[in-house]
Protein backbone atom coordinates (compact mmCIF):
# COMPACT_ATOMS: atom_id res chain seq x y z
CA UNK A 1 0.00 0.00 0.00
CA UNK A 2 2.85 2.36 0.80
CA UNK A 3 4.56 2.01 -2.59
CA UNK A 4 1.50 3.04 -4.67
CA UNK A 5 0.99 6.09 -2.44
CA UNK A 6 4.62 7.13 -2.83
CA UNK A 7 4.39 6.69 -6.60
CA UNK A 8 1.24 8.82 -6.71
CA UNK A 9 2.92 11.57 -4.69
CA UNK A 10 5.95 11.52 -7.01
CA UNK A 11 3.71 11.82 -10.07
CA UNK A 12 1.95 14.76 -8.48
CA UNK A 13 5.26 16.58 -8.17
CA UNK A 14 6.06 15.95 -11.83
CA UNK A 15 2.77 17.30 -13.15
CA UNK A 16 2.82 20.94 -14.30
CA UNK A 17 1.32 23.45 -11.92
CA UNK A 18 -2.14 24.39 -13.17
CA UNK A 19 -2.12 27.80 -11.57
CA UNK A 20 0.18 29.35 -9.01
CA UNK A 21 -1.73 30.36 -5.90
CA UNK A 22 -0.99 34.11 -5.92
CA UNK A 23 -4.54 35.36 -6.34
CA UNK A 24 -6.30 37.81 -4.03
CA UNK A 25 -7.03 36.32 -0.61
CA UNK A 26 -4.27 33.69 -0.75
CA UNK A 27 -1.68 33.40 2.00
CA UNK A 28 2.04 32.70 1.88
CA UNK A 29 4.15 30.95 4.52
CA UNK A 30 7.87 30.66 3.86
CA UNK A 31 11.34 30.31 5.27
CA UNK A 32 14.69 31.14 3.67
CA UNK A 33 18.38 30.85 4.54
CA UNK A 34 20.88 33.60 3.81
CA UNK A 35 24.24 35.11 4.78
CA UNK A 36 25.71 31.62 4.96
CA UNK A 37 29.50 31.65 5.09
CA UNK A 38 32.41 29.75 6.64
CA UNK A 39 36.13 30.32 6.37
CA UNK A 40 39.20 28.98 8.11
CA UNK A 41 42.80 30.16 7.93
CA UNK A 42 45.89 28.79 9.62
CA UNK A 43 46.79 31.95 11.51
CA UNK A 44 43.61 34.04 11.66
CA UNK A 45 41.25 31.28 12.87
CA UNK A 46 37.72 30.54 11.68
CA UNK A 47 34.56 32.54 10.97
CA UNK A 48 30.97 31.41 10.52
CA UNK A 49 27.69 33.20 9.88
CA UNK A 50 24.12 32.24 8.96
CA UNK A 51 20.69 33.86 8.93
CA UNK A 52 17.18 32.39 8.98
CA UNK A 53 14.17 34.31 7.66
CA UNK A 54 10.69 32.87 8.34
CA UNK A 55 7.91 34.96 6.78
CA UNK A 56 4.15 35.22 6.24
CA UNK A 57 2.15 37.32 3.79
CA UNK A 58 -1.40 37.97 2.56
CA UNK A 59 -2.30 38.71 -1.07
CA UNK A 60 -4.20 42.01 -1.10
CA UNK A 61 -4.70 41.68 -4.86
CA UNK A 62 -3.73 39.21 -7.56
CA UNK A 63 0.08 38.75 -7.41
CA UNK A 64 0.51 41.51 -4.77
CA UNK A 65 1.30 40.42 -1.21
CA UNK A 66 1.89 42.35 2.01
CA UNK A 67 3.71 40.55 4.79
CA UNK A 68 6.40 40.48 7.45
CA UNK A 69 9.38 38.31 8.21
CA UNK A 70 11.75 37.64 11.07
CA UNK A 71 15.48 38.23 10.68
CA UNK A 72 17.43 35.78 12.85
CA UNK A 73 21.20 36.04 12.51
CA UNK A 74 24.20 34.36 14.13
CA UNK A 75 27.89 34.98 13.54
CA UNK A 76 31.14 34.09 15.30
CA UNK A 77 34.89 34.38 14.86
CA UNK A 78 37.63 32.44 16.66
CA UNK A 79 41.27 33.43 16.49
CA UNK A 80 43.30 30.37 17.46
CA UNK A 81 42.21 30.34 21.09
CA UNK A 82 43.26 33.95 21.68
CA UNK A 83 40.19 35.96 20.74
CA UNK A 84 36.52 35.09 20.41
CA UNK A 85 33.76 37.22 18.90
CA UNK A 86 30.03 36.45 18.60
CA UNK A 87 26.99 38.33 17.41
CA UNK A 88 23.34 37.35 17.69
CA UNK A 89 20.64 39.40 16.01
CA UNK A 90 16.88 39.34 15.63
CA UNK A 91 14.36 41.71 14.11
CA UNK A 92 11.20 42.34 12.11
CA UNK A 93 11.05 43.01 8.37
CA UNK A 94 7.72 44.18 6.89
CA UNK A 95 7.69 43.85 3.09
CA UNK A 96 5.61 44.10 -0.06
CA UNK A 97 6.07 41.53 -2.83
CA UNK A 98 4.79 41.44 -6.41
CA UNK A 99 4.80 38.36 -8.66
CA UNK A 100 4.88 38.89 -12.40
CA UNK A 101 1.70 37.41 -13.89
CA UNK A 102 1.96 33.79 -14.99
CA UNK A 103 0.40 30.36 -14.60
CA UNK A 104 3.27 27.89 -14.98
CA UNK A 105 5.94 26.48 -12.73
CA UNK A 106 8.27 29.47 -13.11
CA UNK A 107 7.50 32.83 -11.50
CA UNK A 108 9.57 35.96 -10.95
CA UNK A 109 8.93 38.45 -8.15
CA UNK A 110 10.20 41.72 -6.76
CA UNK A 111 10.25 42.69 -3.10
CA UNK A 112 10.87 45.84 -1.06
CA UNK A 113 10.80 46.31 2.70
CA UNK A 114 12.28 47.77 5.87
CA UNK A 115 14.39 46.01 8.51
CA UNK A 116 14.34 46.82 12.24
CA UNK A 117 16.17 44.78 14.84
CA UNK A 118 18.59 44.36 17.73
CA UNK A 119 22.07 42.83 17.67
CA UNK A 120 23.96 41.52 20.72
CA UNK A 121 27.75 41.51 20.52
CA UNK A 122 30.12 39.62 22.81
CA UNK A 123 33.90 39.61 22.58
CA UNK A 124 36.55 37.82 24.64
CA UNK A 125 40.29 38.36 24.57
CA UNK A 126 42.01 35.63 26.57
CA UNK A 127 45.20 37.69 26.72
CA UNK A 128 43.45 40.37 28.77
CA UNK A 129 41.72 38.15 31.33
CA UNK A 130 43.02 35.64 33.83
CA UNK A 131 41.82 32.51 35.58
CA UNK A 132 40.37 29.24 34.28
CA UNK A 133 36.99 30.90 33.52
CA UNK A 134 37.59 34.26 31.85
CA UNK A 135 34.82 36.82 32.15
CA UNK A 136 33.34 38.90 29.35
CA UNK A 137 35.79 41.46 28.11
CA UNK A 138 33.33 43.34 25.92
CA UNK A 139 29.55 43.20 25.41
CA UNK A 140 27.17 45.53 23.63
CA UNK A 141 23.58 45.69 22.39
CA UNK A 142 22.71 47.89 19.44
CA UNK A 143 19.63 48.66 17.39
CA UNK A 144 19.64 48.20 13.62
CA UNK A 145 17.62 50.10 11.03
CA UNK A 146 17.54 49.66 7.29
CA UNK A 147 15.72 48.80 4.09
CA UNK A 148 16.07 46.36 1.22
CA UNK A 149 15.07 45.59 -2.33
CA UNK A 150 15.32 42.15 -3.95
CA UNK A 151 14.39 40.15 -7.02
CA UNK A 152 13.58 36.46 -6.84
CA UNK A 153 12.57 33.33 -8.67
CA UNK A 154 10.03 30.70 -7.61
CA UNK A 155 9.89 27.17 -8.98
CA UNK A 156 6.52 25.60 -8.16
CA UNK A 157 6.81 21.92 -7.27
CA UNK A 158 3.00 21.88 -6.98
CA UNK A 159 0.44 24.71 -7.30
CA UNK A 160 0.83 25.29 -3.57
CA UNK A 161 4.55 24.74 -2.85
CA UNK A 162 7.61 26.41 -4.34
CA UNK A 163 11.37 26.52 -4.03
CA UNK A 164 12.62 30.12 -4.05
CA UNK A 165 15.86 31.99 -4.55
CA UNK A 166 16.45 35.73 -4.33
CA UNK A 167 19.24 38.27 -4.48
CA UNK A 168 18.90 41.72 -2.96
CA UNK A 169 20.52 44.92 -1.79
CA UNK A 170 20.37 45.53 1.96
CA UNK A 171 21.34 48.78 3.68
CA UNK A 172 21.66 48.62 7.47
CA UNK A 173 22.66 51.29 9.99
CA UNK A 174 23.46 50.71 13.66
CA UNK A 175 22.09 52.98 16.40
CA UNK A 176 21.50 55.69 13.76
CA UNK A 177 25.08 56.83 14.43
CA UNK A 178 27.51 54.46 12.76
CA UNK A 179 28.07 54.49 9.04
CA UNK A 180 25.54 52.36 7.15
CA UNK A 181 26.54 48.92 5.93
CA UNK A 182 25.69 48.02 2.34
CA UNK A 183 25.29 44.32 1.51
CA UNK A 184 24.23 42.01 -1.28
CA UNK A 185 22.53 38.92 0.16
CA UNK A 186 21.54 35.75 -1.68
CA UNK A 187 18.79 33.65 -0.09
CA UNK A 188 17.27 30.26 -0.82
CA UNK A 189 14.09 28.91 0.72
CA UNK A 190 10.76 27.15 0.52
CA UNK A 191 7.24 28.64 0.47
CA UNK A 192 3.74 27.26 0.84
CA UNK A 193 0.78 29.04 -0.77
CA UNK A 194 -2.59 28.61 0.89
CA UNK A 195 -5.41 29.35 -1.59
CA UNK A 196 -8.12 31.91 -0.95
CA UNK A 197 -11.20 30.65 0.84
CA UNK A 198 -14.43 31.34 -1.04
CA UNK A 199 -17.20 32.80 1.10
Amino acid sequence: MRKPLLALAACGLLLPAAQAQTERGAKLLGVSLGDLSYSRAKYSGSTFSAALHPSAAYFLADNLALGAGLNLHYGRQRSNGIQYYRELGYGLAPFVRYYLPGSGRHRVFGEAGVDIGVTHYRSLDYRLVSGPRPEDYYTRNTGTYGYHGAVGYSFFLTPNAALEASAGYYRVAYDRILHPRNMVDVRVGFSVFLPAVDN
